[in-house]
C-alpha cells in the first residue's frame, strides 16, 4: 500500500487549487473526471433554453461530476450526475432516436435527488428544471444544431450536397455529449467551472454512501470504494490498478472468499491516488507506447530529467551547446544545485513504472517502484549523467519548420530511448523496447551495472556501419561509446564508493593508453581518415571507406584485416609522400606509424585475438581529434583571410 499512500500524500499536498481544474492535465477533485463535450446549451436562471452551439474540438474538454459507476460504465446505462450524452439528458430521446434505449429516467431521478438535497445549487436546479421539460433534442433541432430526416428521426449522417453542419464533424450526432451554461447576473455562466457546484456535488455524493469498511490506507472506517478509476495513462485508458470484479474466475480461488478479505480502500483514497497519478503522468510522465514512467516529489518539487542530459540543462541555443568536459561538469553541477535547493533528506521522491499486457484494456501493472529521499535521488541522477556522458553524442533534434531531425553534437549522457534504438535498431518490437527500458531504469535509479548482453549487442551494431545510413550510424556509434565507457568504468569501480569513482576510460583521447583494443581502434580511425582525406584531395565523391566496410571483420580478426586495409592505403600514402613533409597526409601517416610501434610492444599486440568493445572508444575518440583539428585549421584560415582583408 506504500504507493497508494505516497500518491494520496501527493494529492493532499497539491490540492489547494483542485476545485479550479480545467482539464485532464490538472489535478482533479474527487468525484470528477474529464469528458469531451460536443454541444453546449445555455439556459437562464429559470431553466429556460436560450442558445446552443457546437463546440470546436479543442474547446470541448470538460471536467464533469461522476460517480464510481458512471466513471467506469461500458455497455450498461449509468448516468453521470450533471452533464452527459443526449441519450441521458434528453427526455425526448426515444422519440427522435428510436433505435437506442434512453437513460433519461435514471439521469432525471439522480439529478432530482441532488436538487432536493441540502447540497443543491441554483445552477443545478436550473438544469433540472430544463431537462424536466423533455424538449432537449427538439430545442437543438430548432436551433439548427441537430437535424431530422424525412421521417422525423435524428439525422446521423449528412448526405446533402450543401455544406456539412458542424455537428457532423464531431462524430455521430446522437452520441453527442452536452454541457450547460446557466446565465445568472454577476456570475460565470460556465457550470462545469463553478467551484461551489463541484464542492456541493462531492458533499452530496459522499452523503449517499451508506456502506463503510476499514480503509487499508487511512486505517479508518470510511465509505468504501468498489470500482477503481480508469483513464490513468490517457483519456482512452480503460485499465485499472486495482480490480476485484472477477468473482467467478481465479481472482480469489484458493486465497479469499470475498474481495474485501484481500483489500478494502476508502472512496476518498481511491479517488485521490487515481487522480494524482493521472495528473502526474499528464504533466511529467515519459511514455514508451503503453509503458509509462513517472517520477515526482510528494510536495510537487521540480525534478531533473531521469535520463536526458539536454532536458536537464533546459533549452539551449545552438551556439551555447555543451561540448567540453569542463562545461558539461559546470552545467551539470549548476543544474543539480538548483534542484537541491528544494530537494533534501526531508523530501520524498517516487519513481514508478506502469505497463499493461493488453493495451488500453484489462489490468495495469506496476513494473518498477522506488522511494528515495530528495538528496539521494539527485546524487543518483548526477552520477548517471556524469558517468554515462560522451562527446560527441549525436542526438537528433527535431526542427518543426523543416519537419526534419538533423543530428547535433553534445557532451551528454544518452537517453534510454537512444540506447534502446542504438542497441536493437529502430524496427524493434514494442515488447523488446519495453523490456529493454525496464532493464535500463534500475541502472539510472539504483546504480546497477548496464546489462552485459545489451553492451555486447550495441557494440556489435556499432561495428556494422555498412548496414545502416550514415545518419543512423552516427547516432549508434556515439551512443555505443557512452554505454561501453559506462559499463567498463563501472566494472572497474565495483568495489569502490561513488565518491571515489575514477575513470579508467575517458571521453577525451588518451594517447598514453596501452590497451591493444583501444590502440587498434585508433589505428582503424587513421585508416578511415587517410582514405577520406585522399578522396578529398583527389576531388573524388565521398563514399564509405574500406575501414568502415571491413569494420566488423577488423573486430574479429584485427591483424589479418589490418594487413588488407594497409595494402589498400598504400596508393594513397605514396601520393602523400610526393607532397610537403608537413602536409596533412604525411602527418597522418607518421602518427599512424607511432600507434603501430606502440602496438608492437604491448602483450598480444599484433595478433588476431578478437577485439573487445573498448576498441570503439579509441576509434571514436581519435575521430573526434581529427574533427577538432580540421575545425581549428578552418578557423585559423578564416582568421588569416580576415586579417589580410580578403
Amino acid at each position: 500500500m506504500s504507493w497508494i499512500s505516497k500518491l494520496c500524500e501527493t494529492y493532499d499536498n497539491c490540492s489547494a487549487d483542485v476545485l479550479k481544474a480545467e482539464s485532464e492535465k490538472d489535478l482533479l477533485p474527487i468525484g470528477h473526471t474529464t469528458q469531451k463535450a460536443q454541444i453546449e446549451i445555455t439556459l437562464n436562471k429559470d431553466g429556460e433554453f436560450q442558445t446552443a452551439r457546437v463546440l470546436e474540438k479543442e474547446e470541448g474538454q470538460t471536467v464533469i461530476p461522476c460517480t464510481e459507476d458512471s466513471a467506469s460504465r461500458t455497455s450498461g446505462l449509468e448516468p453521470h450526475p450533471l452533464f452527459d450524452k443526449l441519450q441521458y439528458i434528453a427526455g425526448d430521446f426515444e422519440r427522435y432516436v428510436p433505435s437506442k434505449t434512453s437513460g433519461f429516467a435514471l439521469y432525471s431521478a439522480s439529478l432530482e435527488e441532488w436538487v432536493n438535497s441540502i447540497y443543491s445549487h441554483e445552477m443545478v436546479s436550473a438544469i433540472y428544471q430544463y431537462i424536466s421539460k423533455g424538449t432537449v433534442i427538439k430545442d437543438l433541432v430548432d436551433a439548427k444544431i441537430l437535424f431530422l430526416d424525412d421521417a422525423g428521426v435524428l439525422l446521423e449522417k449528412w448526405n446533402e450536397d450543401s455544406e456539412k453542419p458542424p455537428i457532423f464533424a464531431q462524430g455521430v450526432p446522437g452520441d453527442s455529449f452536452v454541457r450547460f451554461r446557466v446565465e445568472i447576473p454577476g456570475k460565470d455562466s460556465r457550470v462545469w467551472m463553478n467551484e461551489d457546484v463541484r464542492r456541493n456535488f462531492i458533499s452530496f455524493y459522499l452523503s449517499q454512501q451508506k456502506e463503510t469498511a476499514l480503509c487499508y490506507m487511512s486505517g479508518e472506517d470510511e465509505a468504501v470504494s468498489r470500482k477503481s478509476g480508469a483513464k490513468i495513462r490517457n483519456v482512452g485508458d480503460r485499465t485499472k490498478l486495482i480490480s476485484s470484479n472477477d468473482t467467478s474466475g481465479f481472482t480469489f480461488r484458493g486465497k479469499f472468499t470475498t474481495a474485501d478479505e484481500a483489500v478494502t480502500l476508502g472512496y476518498s483514497a481511491s479517488q485521490k491516488y487515481v487522480n494524482a497519478l493521472k495528473w502526474l503522468i499528464a504533466r511529467q510522465g515519459w511514455r514508451n507506447g503503453d509503458q509509462t514512467i513517472v517520477a515526482w516529489g510528494t510536495k510537487n518539487e521540480n525534478l531533473p530529467s531521469l535520463n536526458d542530459s539536454i532536458l536537464l540543462f533546459g533549452d539551449e541555443e545552438e551556439e551555447s551547446v555543451v561540448d567540453t568536459r569542463a562545461e558539461f561538469a559546470s552545467r551539470l553541477n549548476k543544474a543539480i544545485s538548483g534542484y537541491a535547493a528544494k530537494l533534501d533528506d526531508s523530501s520524498n521522491v517516487v519513481v514508478m513504472g506502469l505497463d499493461s499486457t493488453n493495451g488500453l484494456q484489462g489490468r495495469l501493472s506496476i513494473t518498477y517502484y522506488r522511494e528515495l529521499t530528495g538528496s539521494d535521488f539527485l546524487r543518483r541522477i548526477q552520477h548517471w549523467h556524469s558517468t554515462a556522458s560522451w562527446y560527441p553524442l549525436e542526438i537528433p533534434v527535431y526542427n518543426p519548420e523543416t519537419n526534419k531531425a538533423p543530428l547535433k553534437k553534445y557532451y551528454a549522457a544518452p537517453s534510454i530511448s537512444l540506447i534502446v534504438e542504438a542497441t536493437y535498431g529502430s524496427t524493434l518490437t514494442d515488447g523488446l523496447k519495453k523490456s529493454a527500458t525496464e532493464r535500463l531504469l534500475p541502472c539510472i535509479i539504483d546504480g546497477k551495472s548496464l546489462p552485459r548482453d545489451m553492451v555486447a549487442a550495441i557494440s556489435q551494431r556499432a561495428s556494422r556501419p555498412f548496414s545502416m545510413s550514415s545518419y543512423d550510424y552516427s547516432k549508434t556509434l556515439s551512443t555505443a561509446c557512452a554505454v561501453i565507457r559506462k559499463y567498463y568504468n563501472d566494472k572497474a569501480n565495483e568495489h569502490t564508493e561513488n565518491n571515489s569513482y575514477y575513470e579508467v576510460w575517458t571521453v577525451e583521447l588518451n594517447e598514453m593508453e596501452r590497451d591493444r583494443n583501444y590502440l587498434f581502434g585508433r589505428l582503424l580511425a587513421y585508416a578511415r581518415r587517410i582514405e577520406e582525406y585522399a578522396l578529398y584531395v583527389g576531388k573524388t565523391e565521398p563514399r564509405q571507406t574500406n575501414a568502415e566496410r571491413l569494420m566488423l571483420q577488423f573486430r574479429k580478426h584485427p591483424m589479418k584485416t589490418w594487413d588488407v586495409l594497409y595494402g589498400k592505403l598504400l596508393p594513397y600514402l605514396s601520393k602523400f609522400r610526393n607532397m610537403q613533409p608537413t602536409s596533412l597526409g604525411n602527418r597522418y601517416e607518421s602518427e599512424m606509424n607511432s600507434v603501430i610501434d606502440i602496438l608492437k610492444d604491448v602483450p598480444d599486440g599484433f595478433s588476431d585475438v578478437p577485439l573487445s568493445p573498448v576498441y570503439l572508444l579509441g576509434y571514436q575518440s581519435q575521430l573526434s581529434v581529427f574533427d577538432k583539428q580540421i575545425q581549428e585549421m578552418q578557423k585559423k584560415k578564416a582568421t588569416n583571410k580576415n586579417e589580410n582583408g580578403d
